[in-house]
């Protein structure tokens, strides 16, 4: 699967543009602010519906257009899909496939898998438990078609047991009825988790051994409470200090995936250079493990690579880049930075120039 052809309407800076792209690898230089980054944000917006710079999708909007539009034609192996996503300021959303308006942005997701690496992306080790949550639940929504119901349906479940919570006069037999919903649906997520976890571990300390000589590095998962206790007597126990926070305390949603170097959180010893180093090896490890499930490739955003690792580095991720046969879409400033940063047997390489906010194919 890849993304055939692309086309941009009013986001950003970028005004009018339609590309073919190739199946392999895209390159895209220019000075800072010609519309590179845009240009990922405008396939990111594409195959999640929303944006990996901004909360909303509003600013994105160019300032002299009253909405923005991308669209495209994935490719897979025996037919295409097209793909169009519309944002208006009236904060109007359209999604369409095939020409045929669908209500879920989630269908894009599983028609287009993408992985981001950006500044933002290598905040995964440092930033809260919840990105890193994401981060596991990217792999396994992508593989197990029946955890984005359960998840949905655990989170109804949260969200009624923290209502329950914040009432004045709180109905003890209410609350102990959907204890029982909600740890029948904790249980599974958390096997889903722990199942996937297993693989993508694995995977990740093989991606590292390739791209770099750190060794000492450890992946934990963190279920959310005591994995030695049941989660029912776990929620009985706590039900005092959940009534006081006036929240769920344990559970799913406190999950973590905790990362240590010789046996200290990594984030506290690693460099800024070497947590870079390690989430790209997340990244990196999730296209492969869910090409080896699957059967399929994702596609991978590059923003500003040559800023983000050395040379010696980006051509190790390159060539992992290259063997995987993943549609990847990298950006720079200067073109013989992104050259060298690949294979040379890569024989499918498309350039482009960004300037002013057109992008013109060399």
């Amino acid at each position: 699967m890849f993304l055939k052809k692309l086309g941009i309407h009013g986001l950003r800076n970028l005004s009018h543009n339609e590309v073919y792209l190739s199946p392999t690898s895209n390159f895209f230089y220019g000075v800072n602010g010609s519309g590179k980054t845009s240009l990922l944000e405008a396939i990111h917006v594409l195959g999640r519906g929303r944006s990996f710079r901004s909360r909303t999708l509003e600013p994105i909007i160019n300032e002299e257009e009253q909405a923005c539009t991308v669209y495209g034609v994935v490719q897979a192996e025996r037919s295409s899909v097209s793909l169009g996503v519309t944002r208006s300021r009236a904060k109007e959303f359209e999604f369409k496939m095939n020409g045929q308006k669908v209500n879920s942005a989630s269908l894009l997701a599983d028609t287009m898998p993408l992985l981001v690496l950006s500044a933002d992306t290598f905040r995964l080790l440092d930033a809260g438990p919840q990105y890193r949550r994401q981060y596991i639940d990217w792999g396994v929504f992508h593989v197990e078609r029946a955890y984005r119901s359960l998840l949905q349906k655990f989170k109804r479940a949260l969200k009624q047991r923290n209502s329950l919570l914040r009432c004045d006069r709180i109905d003890m037999s209410s609350l102990s009825v959907w204890d029982i919903e909600f740890v029948e649906l904790a249980d599974q997520i958390n096997q889903y988790r722990k199942q996937y976890l297993e693989k993508l571990i694995e995977k990740i300390q093989w991606v590292i051994g390739e791209i770099t000589e750190l060794d000492g590095f450890d992946f934990k998962y963190f279920p959310g409470w005591d994995a030695a206790k049941n989660l029912s007597d776990v929620l009985y126990a706590d039900r005092q200090r959940d009534v006081q926070m006036k929240a769920t305390t344990h559970g799913p949603q406190r999950a973590d995936l905790r990362v240590r170097f010789n046996m200290r959180p990594a984030n506290e010893v690693l460099s800024r250079g070497q947590i870079k180093i390690v989430v790209t090896a997340m990244q990196v490890a999730q296209g492969y493990l869910y090409h080896e499930m699957t059967g399929q490739q994702c596609l991978y955003l590059l923003d500003d690579l040559p800023s983000e690792l050395d040379l010696s580095h980006r051509k190790r991720v390159g060539g992992l880049l290259f063997r995987l046969g993943a549609q990847t879409f990298v950006t720079g400033v200067i073109k013989e930075d992104l050259m060298s940063s690949w294979p040379i047997e890569d024989e499918n390489v498309s350039m482009f120039h960004v300037e002013h906010g057109h992008i013109i194919q060399e």
